[in-house]
């Protein structure tokens, strides 16, 4: 019996010491975005530290662990620092709204916000106190740092007054109340309690925020059948 004879290679080649992965270097834009963060989060603890005024770009940039000319040459300004600090805190805080909310309508949505706002407060306190002084700042006529305040918040009233109407649409929210004066009223109570918090830590603020879920499901609720319901603000 011959024994059949296979073309298969030499393995000896299989036994040389495999090439040296190649060195990874974190990429250009990887280390620009670790270099924001720690601009934006050294800004943040300065503003909170110091104030509007007391915050500056090479306090910044020596804080966050690099040259002093860093914050300058990234952001050319305060205000363009502020303005980098008060994006990424809004979005951050839009972001765990918007994950909370999902698909909920009505007066389920507006206690989910309720609660990510909660949330955020107590997990992120200073970039909050942060943004209300960059909020406040905005309003200055002789501010170096403005920002246009009034388009978020009607950006924040037109999210909710949008859960209102699709809880209307579904059967969820009495079809007579007035969306867009809930809403204003709403955003404007979320925002003062913040603030009351801000200024007296020792409010109750998961009590306040309470309330204000209770309010906003009895004012929402549909009406018993068979009565006709006046318009709600």
């Amino acid at each position: 019996m011959t024994t059949k004879r296979t073309n298969k290679p030499i393995a000896a080649a299989a036994s040389a010491p495999p090439a040296a992965a190649p060195k990874v270097r974190r990429r250009q834009a990887d280390r620009s975005a670790l270099s924001d963060r720690l601009l934006t989060e050294a800004a943040i603890d300065l503003l909170v530290e110091s104030g509007v005024q007391g915050t500056t770009l090479q306090a910044v940039g020596e804080r966050a662990g690099y040259s002093r000319a860093l914050a300058t040459h990234r952001y050319g300004s305060k205000a363009g620092l502020f303005g980098q600090v008060l994006k990424d805190a809004s979005a951050d805080w839009l972001e765990r709204m918007q994950k909370a909310v999902g698909r909920l309508t009505g007066a389920d949505a507006l206690c989910a916000a309720t609660d990510a706002t909660y949330r955020f407060i107590r997990e992120r306190p200073n970039e909050v106190r942060a943004m209300y002084l960059l909020w406040f700042q905005s309003i200055d006529p002789g501010a170096i740092y403005r920002s246009n305040l009034a388009n978020v918040h009607r950006a924040q009233r037109s999210d909710v007054a949008q859960w209102i109407l699709a809880g209307q649409t579904k059967g969820e929210v009495n079809p007579a109340v007035n969306r867009h004066r809930l809403a204003e009223q709403y955003c404007a109570c979320m925002a003062g309690i913040a603030y009351q918090w801000l200024a007296n830590p020792e409010m109750p603020l998961a009590a306040m925020y309470r309330q204000l879920k209770d309010d906003m499901r009895s004012r929402l609720q549909p009406e018993p059948a068979g009565r006709a319901g006046r318009s709600r603000g």
